[in-house]
């Protein structure tokens, strides 16, 4: 089993600076653990852009993939019914996403955020056809505590009315490759 610990908080610490009032952000990686795509949470340019959602929408358009190319999802938070969709859907363009890893639970996003309509995900994964659901792995939450607060400070920000003015510029929101390279590859050129 991978340890995703580095890379959430990775995505934590992007999300807390690209969206603080709600950081959730999402990365899909290959089999090898390459990063393919990240995304953040989007929502106010689209009720369809979560973070989730969005890198699927930035897969389908950028990459090639094939159903024999299993991919791993790792997210801030568990993902919610409409993220699960757009995985569910993504798979006729190709885009097999075969693990789901989260950090906060959907029971810490609906303590925090009590008007959350969303099921855990195991229970909304009920609704799926059983050759969907059995072809998933789901890992246990990756620094859900760490996660978790970080979903508190946004909901205060949010509450205290100080959430940042968000950019209408959608590709803002996402980028393709691995940024965790790139920023080892600028240190080595710096040394």
């Amino acid at each position: 089993m991978t340890d995703f610990n580095e890379l959430m908080g990775e995505l934590l610490e992007l999300g807390v600076t690209a969206i603080p009032d709600m950081p959730y952000t999402a990365s899909v990686l290959d089999r090898s653990g390459q990063i393919l795509v990240t995304a953040c949470n989007a929502v106010h340019i689209s009720p369809l852009y979560t973070a989730e959602s969005l890198a699927m929408h930035v897969l389908a358009n950028e990459f090639d993939c094939r159903p024999d190319q299993p991919l791993t999802l790792i997210a801030t938070a568990e993902l919610d019914e409409s993220s699960l969709q757009a995985i569910y859907r993504a798979r006729h363009h190709g885009i097999y996403i075969t693990e789901l890893v989260s950090g906060a639970s959907r029971e810490d996003i609906q303590a925090i955020w009590s008007c959350d309509p969303n099921r855990p995900l195991q229970e909304a994964l009920k609704q799926f056809p059983d050759e969907f659901r059995n072809s998933l792995i789901l890992h246990d939450p990756v620094l859900q505590t760490d996660c978790r607060q970080a979903f508190i400070d946004g909901h205060q920000l949010w509450a205290d009315k100080l959430a940042p003015v968000k950019s209408w510029n959608l590709e803002q929101y996402w980028m393709t490759g691995d940024w965790l390279q790139d920023e080892w590859d600028e240190l080595e050129l710096g040394e």
